[in-house]
Parts: structure tokens; C-alpha cells; sequence
């Protein structure tokens, strides 16, 4: 399903594995890592910055939304109901937000992610020369094995490396979920079940990237440090982007967006009625004509043909010619 998505990651290591041999002369998987991973994330950064700043947003507007559900808490009628659907696309519309515009990012990046990990665990298979030996050695660690490995060869002189990846790998997850969570914090504290679940596991998914980067090869490992790293920079890139933007501001832009889509919608009605109208107008048209000719024809087919002639007159004579007269005269 996703062999396309493949074969562009491959062409993307294959090229920065390419660069680093013409500038440094050596094949490294660890170098390789480091930037198929950054390459991929500046790729995927307005998908992820898009969504960073809808979740911050919805913050925002998070008070004025929970306003709305407590005031139709107790009414479970349809038209109460409706009501308070109206007032919420009103709320999403005044600042500009989809509700499905956290979740869209995500359900796109999400199979990439997929994708760049399996590209990263097996990238002998897409550069053949990261297949050797030497191309696997990064800081004195071997790329190819897990961090387990070196339980069975403590005296490595570079092992306790090796134990700092899971570790850095927890660690940067974990300051890059507490930058995102302050970031999304408001004022008011009452939390549905939903946000509690995701709190929990915000805490979860770090111990669980640990463990991972523990049993994995290494080089799995880097990319979840590097990727950590990048995420840490762009949270903190897209939360300054928009402390700095006026909420005043934003509600302004947005009701000139709508009021331009309100125009283009008119438009587009307008072009609609005109063209049903023309339809219309031709189609009576052919009703018309065709009514006529129907009428026409049935004109015809009613009129009584006169076969009753006087013996020797011209239509008589007409008649006898045409062997059509009332006798079956000759």
C-alpha cells in the first residue's frame, strides 16, 4: 500500500548518503540517521505546525466552548440540540478552527511516521553501502546492534554510551510532551475524561519509546532523539508564532475569510438559478414544440376523408383514377 512512500524515503537516503561520501568520504548510518530524519520532519513541518497550532488554539476558545455545553447541559430536545450545534460553528468559525483540524495532520503523518521507521530499521536494504561494517560505527557504537547487546560486553569501552540513547530517547519525548501540555494549559480546570486519558498518555508514550530504543538496534534509537529534538524546536517555534498573534486580530481576519466565502457561495448560487433557468426556459421550449407537432399529427389523423362523389364530376373522375372510389370502381 505504501511501496510509493518507500521508494521516496529510499531516494531521499540514498541521495544524503550520496552527499555525505562526496563531502566526507565515508558511508555512516548514524550521519544517514541524523539527517533523513531532519529532511523528513522540515518535509512534514506545516502538516505538524498546522496541527500544533489548531490543539493551541482550541485551548484558547477551550473556556468559551465549555460556556456553550454548560448552558444546554440539561436540555436533551432536538431543537435544543441543534441550537447548540449552531452556537459551536459559530465559536469554530469566529476564530478560524475546524474541529477535525488537530486530527487531519495527524491521520496523514501518522502513516509517514510508519514508513520512516521502516525505512530507518532496514536501510541497507534501500543503500547497499551502509551494509558494511564501518558505515554502522557512529561515536564508537555499532548502529546495528540494541543497547542490550552491551549488557554482554560491559567492558566496551564506549557502552554506557549506548545506555544514554533509551535514556536521551525518554528524557526529550518527555520535555517535548511538558512544552506541549503548558503551551495548550487554560485557566479553567475542570477536564473532561477524554483530556485526563490523553494527560496519561503523554506520560505513557515516553517510558514506552524507551523501551523500544532499548530493545531496537540503535539507529532507531537516534532517529527518536533526533525526531524528539526537532519536535522540542517546532513547539517552541509555533507557541511564540502565536502568543505573538492578537486574538482581536484573528477574528477580524476571519470574518473577512468568511465574508469572501459568503460572496463566492452567492456567486456560485446565482450561476446555479441562472443555468436551472436556462435549462428550464429550453426545456418548455421542446415541450412546446413537440406539443405542437403532436397536435399536428393528430389534426390529420382525425380529418374525415369525403368519398362520397357525384357520377361524372372531377373528383369523381379524380377518385376512379386512384381505384379508390366506393364501388372499387376501375
Amino acid at each position: 500500500m505504501f511501496n510509493w512512500l518507500y521508494w521516496i524515503f529510499g531516494k531521499i537516503l540514498f541521495g544524503i548518503d550520496w552527499a555525505i561520501f562526496h563531502v566526507f568520504g565515508i558511508h555512516n548510518i548514524g550521519l544517514c540517521v541524523i539527517l533523513f530524519t531532519v529532511i523528513v520532519y522540515l518535509l512534514m513541518y506545516p502538516l505538524n505546525a498546522k496541527q500544533q497550532k489548531s490543539t493551541r488554539l482550541m485551548s484558547r476558545i477551550n473556556p468559551e466552548l465549555q460556556e456553550i455545553q454548560k448552558k444546554y447541559k440539561n436540555k436533551r430536545d432536538q431543537a435544543s440540540q441543534m441550537k447548540m450545534n449552531e452556537e459551536t460553528q459559530a465559536l469554530y468559525a469566529k476564530y478560524g478552527i475546524s474541529p477535525f483540524g488537530g486530527c487531519l495532520p495527524l491521520l496523514i503523518s501518522f502513516p509517514i511516521m510508519i514508513c520512516l521507521y521502516r525505512v530507518i530499521y532496514s536501510m541497507g536494504n534501500y543503500v547497499e553501502a551502509l551494509n558494511s561494517p564501518s558505515a554502522a560505527n557512529f561515536l564508537g557504537l555499532d548502529m546495528k546492534v540494541s543497547p542490550m547487546a552491551f549488557f554482554k560486553d560491559p567492558n566496551h569501552p564506549y557502552g554506557w554510551l549506548a545506555f544514554l540513547v533509551p535514556i536521551l530517547a525518554v528524557v526529550l519525548q518527555f520535555i517535548n510532551t511538558k512544552v506541549i501540555q503548558s503551551s495548550n494549559d487554560n485557566s479553567n480546570s475542570d477536564q473532561n475524561q477524554m483530556q485526563q486519558s490523553m494527560k496519561m498518555m503523554n506520560y505513557f508514550m515516553p517510558l514506552m519509546s524507551g523501551f523500544f530504543c532499548l530493545s531496537l538496534n540503535m539507529g532507531i534509537g537516534l532517529y527518536w532523539i533526533t525526531g524528539s529534538l526537532f519536535r522540542i524546536i517546532q513547539a517552541i517555534i509555533v507557541n511564540k508564532k502565536i502568543d505573538q498573534i492578537s486574538m482581536d486580530e484573528l477574528i477580524e481576519r476571519n470574518k473577512e475569510k468568511a465574508a469572501k466565502k459568503s460572496k463566492k457561495r452567492e456567486a456560485m448560487n446565482r450561476q446555479m438559478e441562472e443555468y436551472a433557468k436556462t435549462r428550464t426556459a429550453s426545456i418548455k421550449t421542446a415541450t412546446s414544440y413537440q406539443n405542437k407537432a403532436d397536435d399536428k399529427n393528430s389534426e390529420s389523423s382525425n380529418v374525415k376523408v369525403n368519398r362520397d362523389f357525384k357520377a361524372g364530376s372531377i373528383a369523381g373522375y379524380a377518385n376512379m383514377l386512384s381505384g379508390k372510389d366506393k364501388n372499387g370502381g376501375k
